[in-house]
């Protein structure tokens, strides 16, 4: 869809904003939530996601998939939010009980994936989360990332090579 028509589409066609949002929201929150592992900055992130995508819509242009285009987007927030200085809250040391979750099994396979995907460069994390938890095609990942396919199935393979060495025990 090109530009001039995806702009009408929203401005004109009753819901389309809305379903467009919808269909991708979970999608884009879950590939910001993979990387930065803090739920509340996932949101903002995911948020300014669809603003961005809204207030520069256009220069937008048709090279596939609008879902890819979001993913993009994410990706350059995602960058952007890595490199702004973080404030440091300080609280006070209140009473707090610590409890151990019955499903603390899941918990802990979970925090020893993210770790070993944290141990990955940024280009191998960001396939590993788009093939494996975004279920996105390798021509998908290549237009996304701007990077050829089989660059995409090279860096796939080693990271899971990486991932299988760091995960047995």
């Amino acid at each position: 869809m090109s530009a001039g028509n995806l702009l009408n589409h929203i401005l004109y066609k009753d819901g389309y904003l809305e379903k467009l949002i919808t269909d991708n929201y979970e999608s884009i929150y879950k590939y910001c939530c993979y990387h930065l592992n803090q739920r509340h900055a996932a949101e903002d992130l995911t948020q300014e996601v669809f603003l961005k995508f809204l207030n520069n819509l256009d220069s937008y242009r048709d090279y596939g998939k609008i879902k890819n285009y979001l993913y993009v987007i994410a990706g350059n927030l995602i960058r952007n939010y890595y490199k702004k200085p973080k404030e440091v809250c300080i609280e006070d040391g209140g009473n707090r009980e610590e409890t151990v979750p019955d499903h603390a099994g899941d918990i802990l396979d979970r925090l020893m994936v993210m770790d070993a995907l944290s141990a990955l460069d940024q280009t191998e994390k960001d396939i590993v989360i788009l093939r494996y938890y975004q279920d996105q095609r390798i021509r998908d990942i290549s237009r996304i990332l701007g990077i050829p396919a089989s660059t995409v199935r090279y860096k796939l393979k080693n990271a899971e090579k990486k991932l299988k060495s760091t995960l047995e025990l």
